[in-house]
């Protein structure tokens, strides 16, 4: 009996000392967990407490507190900040409550999985605490951030991120093998992808969150960052008297959103934006990435929120949507909604969550409008959305509908007579062509190939050097310029200028970081300076876009003066079969002028240099059966394609509203 009662003190023993020995290690691994899992000053953790009636204030997340000032911030890309939430902070300090620097909302699988739902226990010095890496000097012998090669002793277990430039990415869609600073990522199905500080291109400066246990390695997500992020600090064009890289005291800047109201003429002064008045000094730093100040533009601005009236870090042109604009009618009914038309990227299995859309992220849930009538959703299928952006800056679906599938093979596939998303027309003079008129045709500052296929119409004067000529072209599956139809004309397209050319296409590729750089329309490079304009009236800029591209040749490089976006050909809402009874302002094909009528089957249409005329089946005259989609906008019929069909029977249909 002793000898028993004392073999169950000794087992009773070791196992307390076993547990106390588990319960440390577990304490010590949950610790390294949250370190690893997030990096210095970061941590993944549910919500279980918020401050009451907003987002500022204490918050309680997986059991360790954190104080949201002024100057946190936030991003709910995966759903709302509740109770429950998954989430990961960014905070500094060395004892609780924490600052919250910057906090999101993540997969509930962060919180579940192998990130873990650790959290930095309350004694201890949180990483954040240091100079932060993006504004200390590095020493000589460090190799920046942006570049150095990450670690490779990572586990799933411990998640790591870097910044760096995309030096290459997967062609179509997001998914795939990306390089980015020397580095190659795999981007997987799971891969989470943001586009809010400009689209996802070769050039972007972009932070990737990865695990290095596998090679390559993956890509758990890829968002795009600010390009001083990637380049040292203080992107873009400081003012005449600015130094760049000037940084406020942690704590006291924030961020804010809003239209100018008025400006000063040499930037640095007195500036108001949505009523409120900030300081511009000789240390702010002016950026016009998306554009020139102005009167209603869209801005950004960084701000010490502890003087008298607010002295600006920072102010940067945005895009118009991230102010509320109406980001184009589109042929849209509510005004209040952006509209997007532009390639499908990725999107969720399920369909649920982010989708990714000609460079801007927006999310849809349940009660999004998904609209698959004109073929199924895939990448590289060009579809409109309709989206609203909440406070957050995040923007949400309320309908997605496919348009139509690119045709980049240089093919008409579905035979419906144009080369889906690959296609396009100029206005501009002609500077050389062959002697037998078959081969290279330039046209101010552009190739077209002309081939026994292209329909040539001297309808305005023969074809010379410097005479004034409309092309309609497609790419072929190489990227080179077909024409399918060349003519002399009077009309300048509508540019503003005699001296200055237009060309209509989709936007293939855009600058990194804003709209200051070079442009590709429909494989075409154009090279666009701030003092550039450009308009999303018709939709916002992004990849996939249909564009009219002013521009004038300087030096050999095409220097765009405006861009502006367009319904494409055959995107509109409303299709019908009609003769032409009419053409107004004696427009003709060839000779479109700004704002001409043409009544078709007894509708008045509103015919621009944007709309896509094409001549099939005989010629556009009065009296000719046509294809006609269009859009209302304003109370009219806006048409985007016009196109000659032959009827082999006539029967008679009500307009098919799309």
């Amino acid at each position: 009996m002793h000898i028993a009662q004392r073999l169950s003190v000794r087992t009773i023993t070791a196992l307390a000392f076993l547990a106390v020995m588990m319960w440390t290690g577990l304490l010590y691994s949950q610790v390294a967990l949250a370190k690893g899992a997030a990096g210095d000053g970061k941590a993944y953790g549910l919500v279980e407490s918020a401050p009451n009636g907003g987002v500022i204030g204490l918050w309680v997340i997986g059991g360790v507190n954190y104080n949201a000032t002024a100057a946190t911030e936030f991003e709910a890309n995966e759903g709302p900040f509740v109770i429950g939430a998954c989430v990961k902070v960014e905070y500094a300090d060395t004892t609780t409550p924490f600052t919250a620097l910057k906090m999101q909302t993540e997969p509930a699988s962060d919180c579940n999985g192998s990130s873990g739902t650790s959290t930095p226990e309350a004694s201890e010095t949180p990483e954040a605490s240091r100079t932060p890496e993006s504004s200390r000097t590095p020493e000589a012998s460090e190799t920046p951030e942006s570049s150095r090669t990450p670690q490779s002793t990572g586990t799933p277990e411990g998640d790591e991120d870097v910044k760096g430039l995309v030096e290459s990415m997967p062609s179509p869609g997001l998914v795939g093998i990306w390089k980015i600073g020397g580095v190659e990522y795999n981007a997987t199905a799971a891969t989470h992808f943001e586009q809010n500080d400009g689209p996802l291109v070769v050039g972007a400066c972009v932070q990737v969150e990865y695990r290095s246990s596998t090679t390559p390695r993956t890509a758990i997500e890829i968002k795009t960052e600010d390009q001083g992020e990637c380049l040292g600090g203080g992107s873009g064009t400081p003012g005449a008297t600015g130094t760049p890289g000037t940084t406020s005291t942690p704590g006291t800047e924030a961020e804010v959103r809003g239209r100018i109201d008025s400006f000063p003429a040499g930037l640095v002064g007195d500036w108001v934006v949505n009523g409120v008045s900030y300081s511009a000094t000789s240390a702010t730093e002016f950026k016009e990435e998306h554009g020139a100040f102005g009167n209603n533009v869209c801005v950004k601005i960084h701000y010490n929120t502890t003087s008298s009236p607010f002295v600006m870090r920072e102010i940067e042109t945005e895009q118009d949507f991230r102010c509320g604009g109406s980001g184009g009618s589109g042929g849209g009914d509510d005004s209040s909604e952006n509209e997007l038309y532009g390639l499908l990227q990725s999107f969720p299995a399920d369909m649920i969550g982010t989708w990714n859309v000609g460079g801007v992220s927006v999310e849809v849930d349940a009660s999004t409008e998904l609209d698959q009538e004109h073929g199924p959703f895939d990448v590289g299928v060009t579809v409109k959305v309709h989206f609203t952006v909440d406070t957050n800056g995040v923007s949400h679906a309320t309908e997605i509908e496919t348009k139509f599938d690119r045709e980049d093979d240089g093919r008409d596939d579905d035979g419906n007579g144009s080369v889906d998303g690959a296609e396009g027309h100029a206005f501009g003079l002609l500077e050389s062509l062959p002697a037998d008129k078959m081969g290279v045709w330039a046209i101010s500052g552009v190739d077209y190939t002309v081939n026994a296929s292209t329909k040539l119409k001297e309808n305005n004067g023969s074809f010379a050097v410097g005479a004034r000529v409309k092309v309609e072209y497609y790419l072929d599956a190489n990227g080179g310029r077909i024409a399918h139809e060349i003519e002399t004309t009077s009309s300048t397209g509508d540019a503003s200028s005699a001296d200055h050319f237009k060309v209509f296409g989709f936007v293939d590729q855009m600058p990194a970081g804003g709209f200051v750089g070079t442009w590709l329309i429909n494989n075409t490079s154009f090279e666009a300076a701030s003092s550039a304009q450009f308009k999303e009236e018709h939709g916002i800029l992004g990849l996939g876009a249909y564009v009219a591209v002013e521009y004038s040749v300087q030096n050999g490089v095409n220097q765009v003066h405006e861009i502006e976006t367009h319904v494409p050909p055959g995107a509109g809402s409303d299709d019908s079969v009609g003769k032409i009874e009419s053409i107004g302002n004696g427009a003709t094909a060839a000779n479109v002028s700004a704002g001409a009528t043409w009544n078709i089957g007894g509708v008045n249409y509103t015919v621009s240099a944007a709309t896509d005329l094409k001549e099939l089946n005989g010629d556009l005259v009065v009296g000719a059966t046509v294809l006609v989609n269009s859009y209302t906008a304003n109370g009219a019929q806006v048409a985007t394609q016009i196109r000659t069909i032959q009827l082999d029977s006539q029967i008679l249909l009500p307009i098919v509203k799309r």
